[in-house]
């Protein structure tokens, strides 16, 4: 054996773990947030976990596990605790400078390849993690993915991912409120902000005070901002019988699509996503 201290065993750290925070998060999500950290922290996964709840943690693992108890008990999101999350199978690096991946971001990237982009160009704006142009650059070999956003400290997150997932993706900064830009693309996809400020009362405590509002919200007065940006340059930038494809505030559907159809884009879909409520929404240009 070598010279760590082995001070705590796994059963008497799940059973601290649920004693602090059981009044604080539910009983499912806790138990799924004990093994993501001890995996992450431990290399120990469920089954081994089952099969020896004596394993012992050295001091150092202890120290991280604590930690991230206490992260945990000021709402901190489980993927800022241990810096990571999975979005359509891959992992993705966080840090509270992106937004965690959502599973209705991944309804949109599986729309986005049930169309069998092949040749394409491909642009990703208001990148974040980049989770939606690498998960395309990894599925799709043949089409060029470009992603943007508006400063180095998020791209240096979503560079970080293309490496780990060893895809290449062109990262820009670009401003959607100004966009720059005279290149063309076949398929623009974008995941904008579109939350109404005065919708924050009906969000989680634990996005409110973790995740970046620049990504999440928009002014009451002018709630498809970015949506009216991003169709203005798409209909100057996209190629003929190009794509773009949204995900949408659920309230404001058939007012993105108004907008889409007053700047001339045509066969006009909305997709529902997977609690039945319209998400997405995609549009062609000629």
């Amino acid at each position: 054996m070598d010279d760590k201290v082995f001070i705590m065993t796994l059963i008497e750290y799940y059973n601290l773990f649920f004693n602090i925070l059981d009044s604080k998060i539910q009983k499912n999500e806790l138990n799924e947030f004990f093994f993501w950290l001890i995996e992450y922290y431990c290399n120990i996964n469920r089954m081994e976990y089952i099969l020896n709840p004596n394993y012992l943690i050295d001091k150092d693992q202890k120290s991280n596990l604590f930690k991230a108890i206490e992260q945990l008990k000021k709402n901190m999101p489980i993927q800022y605790v241990i810096g990571e999350s999975e979005f359509m199978n891959l992992k993705f690096y966080l840090n509270n400078k992106v937004l965690i991946p959502r599973p209705e971001t991944e309804e949109l990237v599986s729309w986005v390849l049930s169309m069998k982009p092949v040749n394409k160009k491909i642009l990703d704006i208001g990148t974040g993690s980049g989770c939606i142009a690498i998960t395309l650059a990894k599925f799709i070999k043949s089409c060029d993915l470009t992603a943007w956003d508006i400063n180095k400290e998020i791209l240096e997150v979503a560079r970080k991912n293309a490496l780990s997932n060893k895809v290449k993706v062109l990262f820009e900064i670009q401003d959607i409120s100004r966009i720059k830009s005279d290149r063309k693309f076949d398929i623009i996809v974008s995941n904008p902000p579109y939350i109404c400020n005065s919708e924050k009362k009906n969000i989680k405590e634990n996005v409110l005070l973790f995740e970046p509002h620049k990504a999440l919200f928009v002014d009451d007065n002018d709630p498809l901002f970015f949506y009216d940006k991003i169709i203005d340059f798409g209909k100057k930038n996209l190629n003929n019988n190009g794509n773009i494809f949204f995900e949408i505030n659920e309230n404001h559907n058939q007012k993105v699509s108004d907008l889409l159809i007053k700047a001339g884009f045509h066969d006009i879909e909305l997709k529902k996503d997977y609690r039945l409520k319209n998400r997405m929404i995609r549009a062609s240009f000629k």
